[in-house]
């Protein structure tokens, strides 16, 4: 959930500059805002990135072609 007491000061007078402007209560100006937010894709630039992925097992295979055999001895 948003934490709107650690929000700097001008975010939080814009906030309720929109809730005062429209008559929403505080509430329903931050929940707007995280629904418009999630609506753009803000949450696919708000997470950290991807860890890189190394392959244990080698590249992987192409289509026809056999893994490495085991040894019979």
């Amino acid at each position: 959930m948003l934490d709107y007491e650690g929000l700097s000061p001008g975010v939080r007078e814009r906030i309720e500059g929109l809730a005062e402007q429209n008559g929403w209560s505080l509430e329903k100006a931050v929940n707007e805002l995280v629904i418009e937010a999630i609506a753009m894709g803000g949450l696919t630039m708000a997470v950290r990135p991807k860890a890189t992925l190394t392959a244990i097992n080698g590249p992987p295979k192409l289509l026809g072609q056999k893994g490495p055999t085991k040894d019979p001895n």
